[in-house]
């Protein structure tokens, strides 16, 4: 949930009519709100009492959310953000993004008009992302973070599982890191893996593939070729022993399931001949090789010619919302056609509605990771899951 019955909340429109109606329907579901229609009256109520949400248009006469995110972010801002606009879902992803890239945290958003009913079920869904989910945990300031976690035994990895669209069944997972700290509790990888150095990003792929062939085995009886991913680093592609160490793991795991290696579009940008090198020679030592986060680099389509890969994923922010955004489906539509024409299946990550899941079949995709599904899960309940699933 992003909101309690003791939540604050600002609203922010330059329109007066939207907002007293938005601070309207807030009061109705039982919170405490005020309206604001200009910066200066924003600055004014930030000092007096910083609400815990900020409900914020994107347009605002002189003014815009980007200019609002800056001054936000400068007064190191603590509470959670909701964006609301009549414009397209394409640019409130693109003012989200932004939002983040500030050190704002970003719970949702709001398509203008919308209901008392749409603004309750955001901000007290419980499927809705809290502060501090994986996808808007801000990055930690320790670069160490990572090797203290290798040192202290703190990471494990949590399973996501791997849906194929034509008869919805689980086929496998990705494996992804978490680390349990202590005083903390569990963190995602946003918190530990910026700033980590190349060692303790090896470490921790070489701790991916072991912990994944061990699922494999775990799997054997329940899936019949489970199907398991882990993500590499762009800079580990370059560590000379990392595909023999892959191989050594692989053959004393002795596992029935077949391992993805998932490199992002934008490593492939980085560096595309050390991408292509060890693409190729993972590939010919029968390895899997998927391009994640495809639609997020704004590669050209000839860098994919150098890549041999099996596996296309398209990002999570061109899948949100295809169906009822005519530009993300035309999208949607050319990956599928792309990842096809190079003999590849099509993943679409952060499924999250039944409407998406459908246009996603309509127009041909493969496999579909997300929320819809499940999210990523401990290992005992990942277990749990697929077998429930097989028994229904």
């Amino acid at each position: 949930m992003l909101a309690t019955e003791s939540s604050s909340v600002l609203v922010m429109d330059d329109q007066i009519e939207v907002c007293r109606l938005a601070v309207q329907q807030l009061e109705r579901i039982g919170l405490r709100a005020q309206g604001v229609c200009t910066k200066p009256e924003l600055i004014s109520a930030l000092d007096q009492l910083p609400p815990d949400l900020l409900l914020l248009d994107l347009s605002l006469g002189d003014s815009d959310a980007v200019e609002i995110f800056q001054m936000l972010s400068q007064r190191s801002f603590a509470g959670c953000v909701i964006l609301m606009s009549g414009h397209g879902g394409a640019v409130l992803e693109h003012a989200r993004r932004i939002g983040q890239r500030s050190g704002i945290t970003i719970g949702g958003v709001l398509r203008k008009p919308f209901r008392q009913k749409d603004l309750r079920d955001l901000l007290f869904s419980k499927s809705a992302p809290a502060v501090g989910d994986e996808d808007e945990e801000i990055s930690s300031d320790d670069p160490t973070l990572l090797q203290q976690a290798l040192r202290e035994k703190w990471l494990e990895f949590w399973y996501q599982p791997k849906i194929e669209l034509k008869h919805l069944e689980v086929i496998g997972a990705e494996g992804l890191a978490r680390i349990r700290h202590p005083e903390r509790g569990i963190l995602s990888p946003a918190a530990f893996l910026p700033g980590a150095g190349t060692d303790a990003l090896h470490a921790l792929t070489m701790q991916a593939v072991e912990d994944a062939f061990a699922m494999g085995r775990r799997l054997e009886g329940l899936l019949p070729e489970p199907r398991l991913s882990i993500n590499l680093a762009g800079r580990t592609l370059h560590h000379p022993a990392l595909l023999d160490q892959l191989k050594g793991i692989r053959d004393r795991a002795e596992s029935p399931a077949r391992l993805t290696l998932e490199i992002t579009e934008s490593d492939v940008i980085e560096d595309t001949e050390a991408a292509q090198e060890f693409a190729t020679r993972a590939v010919l030592h029968g390895f899997a090789v998927s391009i994640d986060d495809f639609g997020s680099g704004y590669s050209t389509f000839e860098r994919l010619r150098h890549i041999p890969f099996s596996e296309l994923k398209l990002e999570r922010t061109v899948v949100k919302g295809c169906a009822s955004d005519r530009q993300l489906r035309s999208i949607c539509q050319a990956a599928v056609q792309l990842g096809h024409d190079f003999e590849a299946e099509v993943v679409g990550e952060g499924v999250e509605g039944a409407a998406d899941l459908e246009t996603l079949r309509e127009l041909g995709f493969d496999l579909v990771q997300g929320f819809y599904f499940s999210r990523p899960l401990p290992v005992d309940d990942f277990l749990g899951y697929v077998q429930n699933r097989q028994n229904r």
